[in-house]
């Protein structure tokens, strides 16, 4: 709950509007272990703010975006959202197009090694592996 009150708290601080609609986008991306789509999005929380428009989603992901507060990971052509912003590894199923975190000490290797090779200051970083998930592995057989 802490981190939804940041996020608003920050969000506010800057000037933004803060509306019962936009707490429960964030809330919901916040807690959901899934990679949601804007359309998703829209659909759970039009459960509980009827009147909420997809634009209402798409300029709050928009926002959410640009201040770094959620990532972007498009799958077959589709934008799919993640609150988790801490270094981690995004697996995705290439027939389901499942995505699942993956957070790997090993990932903070990775970054040491190229941020020594190229000379970079390396803030942050995520990637995707691609593959299929155990469930559509299975079904393969």
């Amino acid at each position: 709950m802490q981190q939804l009150e940041q996020i608003v708290s920050s969000l506010r601080d800057e000037g933004f509007r803060i509306t019962p609609q936009r707490i429960a986008i964030v809330d919901y991306l916040l807690k959901t272990e899934d990679h949601p789509s804007a359309e998703l999005i829209h659909k759970v929380v039009r459960r509980r703010y009827p009147m909420v428009s997809l634009s209402t989603v798409y300029k709050t992901l928009d926002l959410l975006r640009e201040k770094k507060l959620v990532s972007e990971i498009e799958v077959e052509g589709e934008a799919r959202f993640d609150a988790h912003t801490d270094a981690h590894i995004n697996l995705v199923c290439m027939k389901c197009g499942k995505i699942e975190d993956l957070d790997e000490e090993s990932l903070k290797d990775i970054q040491i090694k190229a941020a020594k090779k190229s000379k970079y200051l390396i803030l942050k970083g995520n990637f995707e592996l691609y593959g299929y998930c155990s469930s559509c592995k299975a079904k393969m057989k």
